[in-house]
């Protein structure tokens, strides 16, 4: 294990890491400001805005950036990868602003009696764009196996945009928030950015187009899937209960749910060299044993800490959040994620089974939402915990069984 540790920290793992907690900070804190200077209704509005773009922003480019990840991380001729990044990039581009269209389109349909919400979503466009220009740079970091450029771009663009995003609110107030959330994601051109437009139709030895774009929206639309997964039980706890329900559930779930972080800084380090083995079950097996013993010993820790102090960490919230039973259930069940389904769904990604995680989501989607529906009424806020215990840890082992399913024929 100790060779393990030493191989992540020699790809700069702890670059990645350190950008994935800046990034969440800045944003958490940069929500906190806006929250105290914007009224409720302007705050409202552009977290509005915010959501429906985020509907979107899992499929900027059709998912470009994920076969820029998966493929470019195969290819080892550096002339051959990057004519992959510029086709990519090329062709993404072109189906980004189909996708914007679409997304103006869908805005004017359901809101076409609602004119603030769709020049909203209409301005918000240019964020959409921005995003996919730093989505596309930070894979072909990633692609070419340089987590600490990658993480080192995500670290000035969250800074950035903290900086950029107090600095507009404060003089402009809603509209400097909503332009500064524009204009933060151009800043990557002040850091290390060419456009490489070209329309060229390249030819790749071990792989076709038509694989690249069939892996690419597949994983995108399991990452989009995937993150409603996430987000369902607090839909239907607003929908069936009450705001003070919402807010207990919330509180309880927060740090359970923000240890997955450990798993995704792992995994997200290694993935692009799991791609590069995704024909060697050798070296893939003798990676998830290692990452099992790993996060083993982590799981057994944040269990200790997090069961002794649970009362302690549920007062960093306040008094009035003292539900240390659906937080012990919670914390299962992110324990459970971290061990199966943080792990399992990038080993079929890295070994070119993308399918595999969109029926499961899909699965997950349709039975976590049932349960929900029907198990809320009877046993309230408990039963919501349960029934996310038993999600989380089914989301992690039907990847597990696929997975191993599909690698006995590498």
């Amino acid at each position: 294990m100790k060779a393990f540790i030493h191989d992540f920290i020699a790809k700069k793992g702890i670059w990645v890491g350190s950008s994935l907690l800046i990034s969440r900070l800045s944003a958490f804190l940069l929500t906190i400001f806006v929250a105290r200077i914007l009224t409720k209704e302007d705050f409202g509005a552009v977290t509005f805005g915010l959501n429906f773009l985020t509907i979107f922003l899992a499929f900027s480019g059709f998912g470009a950036s994920q076969g820029v990840l998966r493929f470019g991380s195969v290819i080892k001729d550096q002339e051959h990868k990057r004519n992959l990044f510029r086709y990519a990039f090329s062709y993404g581009l072109i189906y980004n602003c189909v996708l914007t269209l679409i997304m103006l389109l869908a805005a004017i349909f359901l809101y076409w009696n609602e004119i603030p919400k769709i020049e909203i979503i209409a301005l918000f466009s240019i964020r959409f764009l921005g995003m996919y220009l730093v989505e596309q740079k930070k894979a072909e970091y990633r692609a070419q196996h340089d987590n600490q450029s990658f993480a080192r771009l995500d670290i000035f663009l969250s800074v950035s945009a903290l900086v950029l995003g107090i600095a507009m609110t404060y003089f402009l107030g809603m509209k400097g928030f909503m332009a500064s959330l524009c204009i933060a994601p151009f800043f990557l051109f002040f850091y290390n950015f060419k456009l490489n437009f070209s329309l060229k139709k390249f030819h790749f030895e071990d792989f076709t187009t038509k694989e690249f774009w069939r892996f690419s929206w597949t994983t995108a639309l399991t990452t989009q899937i995937g993150e409603l997964v996430f987000i369902l039980d607090i839909f239907f706890i607003g929908l069936l209960m009450n705001d003070h329900d919402v807010a207990n559930y919330k509180v309880s779930s927060m740090i359970p749910m923000n240890i997955l972080v450990l798993g995704f800084i792992f995994m997200q380090t290694e993935y692009p060299k799991l791609c590069q083995h995704h024909r060697d079950k050798k070296y893939q097996y003798h990676f998830i044993f290692n990452y099992w013993k790993l996060f083993a010993v982590l799981s057994i820790f944040i269990l200790g800490i997090g069961f002794f102090f649970e009362n302690e960490i549920l007062a960093i919230f306040g008094s009035q959040y003292k539900d240390i039973g659906i937080y012990r259930i919670l914390l299962l069940g992110a324990v459970a994620s971290l061990l199966f389904r943080v792990l399992f769904v990038y080993m079929l990604a890295s070994i070119g089974k993308p399918i595999w995680n969109l029926v499961i989501s899909i699965f997950m989607l349709v039975l976590t939402s049932l349960s929900l529906y029907f198990i809320i009424p009877q046993y309230g806020l408990l039963g919501v915990s349960y029934v996310t215990l038993g999600c989380l840890s089914l989301s992690g082992i039907l990847p597990m069984f696929a997975y191993f399913y599909e690698s006995k024929k590498l």
